[in-house]
């Protein structure tokens, strides 16, 4: 309770983040940090009010680049930037340490520094060798106050980011579990080890997490080496209250949606599929994902499991319904999914990711070689992609095929029709590759030639 005649001067979440540049989450998840100073009492609608001077020194201390954003004309405040002369000189792996210092990391290297001068973003040295000041310099010095300015310049990330803030999801069982257990201080390993493991892939790099420090995205270090508090701790740490924020953040960096429920009832499974969930409706691993979209996409092997990883991330591909150590039965030892969450994604085309021109229209097409014209006349059937590009080698006047490589490229920008036939399509023949008929074959075939054309009208005369 405060008292009626107290001079304190009050402060809410919402002022805090509004007097310091950052986010109303950001300023809520300090409130929650041990040593931010106490709920004084509660306003009207419960709204906690703070001790303005008490959260002033707090952020002094503890969010030094904040508190700079706050107090421009006292820089030399900020407890992680020693005082000095604004003329001062300081040469350039000294504002490196500087900054580290500021930031909570690692010394800035003088490689990436003086890239920051080439962009302007550090100013250009003060004094130079040879110059003829006083005193004498022999090597590029900065003056304090321009080493300060560069270091608590603004940084776009420290502010405001919108509705993001409001974007982020439940922690996942395993998060809750891991910290019910483990409810102690985190290290950056550690924090790089569940990161890794909430986002399916290996931990993070730990050079990684140092820039989402300095960027705000994780937040600084609860706990320092020498900091005078107890117990006494070897290197930064964290707790689980501070590292939640990032841990839990949107699914995918590129803020790209899952696919919808409406989305994945518009799709429509092909034979294939439709007859594959019904002879196996258990689980999928990423592995099974990555063969059946290969054959779905018309393609002789399966996606490369480095994709998959990127289509989760986007959230084409649903993440997966079960982990290990998930405590549900029966026990997975790698990530699964529900037939019901992959399908969506398999059963949606993805091949023709450009604006590309279609196959050329019907009036558009040339007459096919007299070769060509015997080719068909004897071999009526289905055409593998190797016989198309043999053809399309002579057609177009070349001594070899086109590459295979080539002719994929087409097939996903669809200047060559998807194949009529696949693998395991229930269809009869039964085929081990995907194949064309004739009349899909052959408007790519007789497509307008190209620089080559002088060369393939000669090879019909």
């Amino acid at each position: 309770m405060i008292p009626a005649n107290s001079k304190i001067k009050q402060t809410t979440v919402e002022k805090i983040a509004k007097r310091y540049h950052v986010s109303g989450s950001t300023a809520a998840s300090w409130t929650l940090e041990e040593s931010f100073p106490p709920c004084l009492d509660k306003g009207w609608g419960k709204t906690q009010l703070y001790d303005e001077a008490a959260v002033d020194e707090w952020v002094l201390e503890h969010k030094p680049e904040a508190w700079v954003v706050a107090h421009p004309k006292q820089k030399e405040k900020a407890t992680a930037l020693p005082a000095g002369g604004p003329k001062d000189l300081l040469p350039l792996r000294h504002i490196g340490v500087l900054e580290g210092r500021f930031l909570s990391r690692e010394p800035t290297p003088v490689a990436t520094l003086r890239t920051y001068i080439s962009r302007g973003v550090l100013a250009r040295p003060d004094r130079r060798a040879g110059d003829g000041g006083q005193p004498e310099v022999t090597e590029d010095m900065w003056f304090r106050e321009t080493a300060y300015n560069y270091i608590t310049r603004p940084r776009r990330v420290r502010r405001k980011t919108g509705k993001s803030d409001g974007e982020r999801r439940e922690p996942s069982e395993f998060l809750q579990r891991y910290f019910e257990e483990n409810p102690g201080l985190l290290t950056l390993e550690k924090i790089a080890e569940l990161d890794g493991r909430e986002h399916e892939r290996e931990p993070t790099a730990l050079s990684t997490l140092d820039n989402y420090i300095s960027q705000g995205k994780l937040a600084r270090p609860d706990r320092k080496p020498g900091d005078g508090k107890t117990p006494d701790v070897d290197e930064r740490m964290w707790m689980p209250d501070s590292v939640l924020p990032y841990l839990c953040r949107p699914d995918s960096r590129h803020g790209a949606p899952k696919p919808a429920q409406d989305e994945a009832a518009a799709v429509e499974a092909s034979e294939f599929l439709q007859r594959y969930f019904e002879e196996n409706p258990g689980l999928l691993t990423l592995e099974k994902i990555a063969e059946l979209d290969g054959r779905e996409q018309g393609r002789p092997k399966a996606t490369a499991l480095s994709t998959l990883k990127v289509y989760i991330s986007q959230g084409k591909l649903a993440r997966p319904d079960r982990k290990p150590g998930d405590g549900k039965t029966p026990p997975v030892e790698e990530p699964m999914w529900t037939p019901e969450a992959a399908l969506p994604f398999l059963a949606t085309p993805r091949q023709a990711r450009k604006e590309a021109p279609a196959a050329p229209a019907e009036g558009e097409l040339r007459e096919p070689s007299a070769a060509l014209k015997r080719y068909f006349e004897k071999n009526p059937g289905l055409l593998t992609l190797e016989k198309i590009a043999e053809l399309d080698g002579k057609e177009q006047g070349r001594s070899k095929p086109t590459a295979l490589s080539t002719m994929r490229a087409y097939r996903s920008r669809g200047l060559l029709a998807p194949p009529d036939r696949l693998p395991n399509d229930g269809k009869t023949p039964e085929v081990d590759e995907p194949m064309w008929t004739p009349e899909s074959a052959r408007p790519y075939l007789l497509r307008p030639l190209g620089r080559r054309g002088a060369a393939a009208a000669k090879s019909d005369q």
